[in-house]
């Protein structure tokens, strides 16, 4: 049967693939020295860290996502592919530390009526190679990503797009159909990332691989690619930005096993990585910087088959009931996570956010009831079929959340088969529907790219290409749909939370935590502040020598 919510409605994520810093549920404060020399680890929030003050020759920085499968930056929805990215190609804006826009490769946008953005280009970067970027590099850029044979996730920001142009010799337009309120954020997106045209055409498909190479503006030049091994990029000291790097040259390695990472990074072979195993901590105390930053990433479960037992609301609610979510987030994840109420966290509330809290305070705090998931389960013969769970390997925390789902689903007399995924097989189920096959349920960490609620919750609307659940609710699409062309911040809030509320009873998704963002770099080096920005901004910038 389809995967139908309610009799009057028949009918994910992004990266898994955007904050208002300070919430209410975070406190606020920055990590320091244990007074004797030997960095502390601390699970509050950190804001700030000391500035660098000395250049670095090199480092080594470890991906655990794995090896790129490119590093076009039209690819760059994948975070393998992001977090190197981000150090070699630019947008027309870039997020700053308060997530909101500043200018890049752009000076400045006019947006002279609702359909309507005029984006006037900087006149002073160049390419690495010190060719100049003209408006033809830019429309090029965006226009590729649009070429649906590319395959590029970030071509969902055009639905409403009616043309862009060069409409001066440093400016461009871009023109909608209609109303679009969520357009202006991707011009800090890869969406917008500015590759040279003529090198782009001349290398073809091998764009962005070890053997054709990339030409972006970004401060750090592709340098080489050892498959299996490594990527190395080298400073850019031609960049426009006067916010020049201290590290000269950055080793990227593809070190999946929680273990493995652990090893390495206590060895100091590797000198930092993002989403550092939490059970790594005692083996790095003292050895370090781990920090933790306030986060707009969703843990969750999302339904892929929506003809199997999960068709089945009353499952799903069993499902949701079995789960311990305290558990999770005292043992899994150590304190470094908060409950989840919804599929948005509170931290990607970047207007109207008391609209929001009041909607997401109506909805209930999830907390495990065995006895309420059994009953279900016993009075719903779909509950009893085999659900199979696919997670990644990956992901240490992710392993254990999944086996104890498996294990509390047993406890009431449901079959939770684990399925467990690499990172390059994971990847491929936001890609492949091939991927997909045999899968019901997933176990994903998602991340908004930037303060816009909106921008997640489009993906679950009828047809959307990341709805791999096939969830379809008029309701839901109504209220998606209106805050799509509601300009007024207070307005459009209450259709997006209007919209959360219908997907939350429904149970398309079933959210767990949301935790922070983390990372660990070795005492050698300061300067890098935890942010969810890290995927689609210059980080390594901030890095620098004690």
């Amino acid at each position: 049967m389809p995967f139908t919510q309610r009799p009057a409605r028949r009918h994910l994520p992004a990266l898994l693939t955007t904050v208002l810093l300070g919430s209410a549920a975070l406190a606020a404060c920055s990590s320091g020295g244990d007074g004797g020399g030997r960095p502390t680890v601390d699970h509050g929030i950190t804001t700030s860290v000391p500035a660098p003050t000395q250049e670095v020759a090199s480092l080594t920085w470890n991906v655990p996502a794995g090896e790129p499968p490119t590093l076009d930056p039209a690819q760059s929805g994948i975070e393998s592919v992001s977090t190197i990215t981000a150090n070699l190609c630019e947008g027309l804006f870039t997020l700053g530390p308060d997530y909101k826009p500043r200018p890049a490769l752009a000076t400045g946008v006019e947006h002279p009526d609702p359909l309507t953005y005029v984006l006037s280009l900087r006149e002073d970067a160049t390419f690495w190679n010190g060719d100049p970027v003209t408006p033809a590099d830019v429309l090029f850029s965006v226009e590729r990503i649009l070429d649906p044979k590319l395959g590029s996730s970030w071509i969902g920001w055009a639905a409403n797009l009616r043309d862009i142009k060069a409409t001066g010799e440093h400016e461009i337009t871009v023109r909608l159909k209609r109303p679009d309120a969520v357009v202006p954020n991707f011009f800090a997106m890869p969406s917008f990332f500015v590759v040279q045209k003529k090198f782009a055409e001349t290398a073809g498909p091998a764009f962005g691989t070890a053997s054709g190479g990339l030409m972006c503006t970004g401060p750090y030049k592709f340098g080489a690619w050892t498959q299996g091994q490594d990527v190395t990029v080298t400073r850019n000291d031609a960049w426009w930005n006067t916010a020049a790097p201290k590290v000269k040259d950055i080793r990227f390695t593809f070190i999946t096993d929680p273990s493995a990472q652990t090893a390495a990074l206590a060895s100091g072979d590797v000198d930092g990585q993002f989403s550092v195993p939490l059970a790594a901590e005692p083996q790095l105390a003292g050895k370090g910087r781990l920090l933790f930053g306030a986060s707009m990433a969703p843990t969750f479960l999302s339904v892929l088959n929506s003809e199997g037992a999960l068709a089945e609301p009353a499952t799903r609610r069993a499902l949701q009931a079995l789960i311990d979510y305290k558990g999770i987030l005292e043992s899994v994840y150590q304190g470094t996570a908060q409950p989840l109420r919804a599929l948005v966290p509170p931290e990607a509330w970047g207007y109207a956010a008391d609209v929001y809290r009041a909607e997401y305070d109506k909805l209930p705090e999830p907390a495990q009831d065995l006895d309420k998931a059994k009953a279900l389960v016993e009075a719903t013969p779909a509950a009893k079929e085999k659900i199979v769970l696919a997670y990644t390997t990956a992901i240490d925390e992710e392993s254990r959340i999944a086996t104890a789902i498996a294990d509390a689903a047993a406890q009431v007399g449901m079959t939770v088969e684990l399925r467990p995924l690499t990172a390059e097989q994971f990847g491929a189920v936001f890609i492949a529907p091939t991927a997909r096959e045999g899968i019901d349920l997933l176990l994903s960490s998602g991340y908004l790219d930037f303060p816009e609620p909106l921008a997640y919750y489009q993906f679950f609307t009828t047809g959307h290409f990341y709805n791999f659940g096939g969830y379809a609710d008029t309701g839901y699409d109504a209220a998606i749909g209106k805050a799509m062309t509601t300009e007024d911040p207070v307005g459009r809030a209450r259709e997006v939370a209007k919209a959360q509320g219908i997907m939350a009873a429904d149970l398309a998704n079933i959210p767990i935590a949301t935790q922070y963002v983390r990372v660990f770099y070795t005492d050698r080096l300061t300067g890098l502040v935890p942010r969810q920005t890290y995927v689609n901004t210059p980080w390594a910038v901030s890095l620098g020598g004690v």
